[in-house]
């Protein structure tokens, strides 16, 4: 008799570099992965994957994904490489790492770092940055990403480790998603911002491209790239033509506020429909 196939359910995580660790379950039939579905127990996800990892198995699987060290014999560019050993990658690694460092110093060394997958083996956390302590490699002040939006928040709310609990969105009024293709890259987040509609919310997407998101929405404004500050600042024109600003607020934790007042009253609504591209009677949803 032939035996039937072994079918495994196996939980996970994905490794991408999000900090939401969204679970998923991977079917594996025969010791090979033949599905992969979010974690229907997660409380936040739901069951539910963003598109960049729904074909996760797929990618995974890619004939353009490197699945040994590869060393180039032919120009940049021309696509010539020879699959070698990790012995030899390593040493010849080694090798060109100690002969920069005899000749011009080890801060000629820089890890230069972006993202990706972004594990503790990938030299800006854990094992990796330990590697370059030891060699006395050059620093690199990383800015990208969280780094910045860290900063932006900390100038805004005064505290960078502080931000808005996503499980008191459906207690929200007016749900402004701006520039954050949610359906598409948060899906967690979609769920209670569909609470809130249901409890009489209105969501507002602004985008200049008509996302997945914003179709989805109550309102798509699609600003002219880069005119995101002059919609801004026109948005809190409007709060201090109404006096809804909070003076007390304002006096007690902020600097620079008449500067920035100055600022905000030379961007009225009628300059920035200019600038955005805006005008009235917008097409909504």
């Amino acid at each position: 008799m032939v035996p039937k196939p072994e079918f495994r359910q196996i939980r996970g995580a994905c490794p991408l570099d999000c900090p939401d660790t969204c679970s998923w379950i991977v079917t594996v039939k025969n010791g090979e992965p033949v599905a992969l579905r979010g974690d229907p127990a997660h409380p936040y996800t739901r069951g539910s994957l963003c598109n960049k990892v729904e074909n996760y198995l797929a990618y995974a699987r890619s004939s353009d994904r490197l699945l040994y060290p590869m060393l180039r014999t032919g120009p940049k560019g021309s696509g010539e490489f020879n699959r070698i050993s990790w012995g030899e990658a390593l040493e010849r690694i080694a090798t060109e790492f100690r002969d920069v460092i005899a000749k011009h110093g080890a801060e000629a060394i820089w890890p230069c770092v972006g993202s990706g997958s972004m594990g503790l083996m990938q030299g800006i956390y854990g094992a990796g940055e330990r590697l370059w302590n030891v060699l006395g490699t050059s620093r690199s002040l990383y800015t990208l990403c969280t780094i910045a939006g860290g900063f932006g928040t900390g100038y805004t709310l005064g505290n960078n480790r502080v931000g808005m609990d996503p499980e008191t969105f459906r207690f929200s009024k007016l749900v402004v998603l701006w520039g954050a293709n949610v359906l598409s890259t948060h899906p967690h987040l979609w769920r209670p911002i569909l609470e809130a509609r249901k409890n009489g919310a209105s969501i507002v997407c602004i985008d200049p491209i008509r996302t997945r998101t914003a179709a989805a929405s109550d309102w798509h404004l699609a600003p002219v790239p880069g005119t995101d500050a002059a919609l801004a600042l026109g948005l809190l024109h409007v709060v201090l033509l109404e006096g809804k600003e909070d003076r007390q607020f304002i006096g007690e934790r902020t600097v620079g506020w008449e500067a920035f007042r100055e600022r905000i009253l030379a961007f009225p609504p009628s300059r920035v429909a200019e600038i955005t591209g805006f005008r009235r009677n917008r097409s909504s949803n």
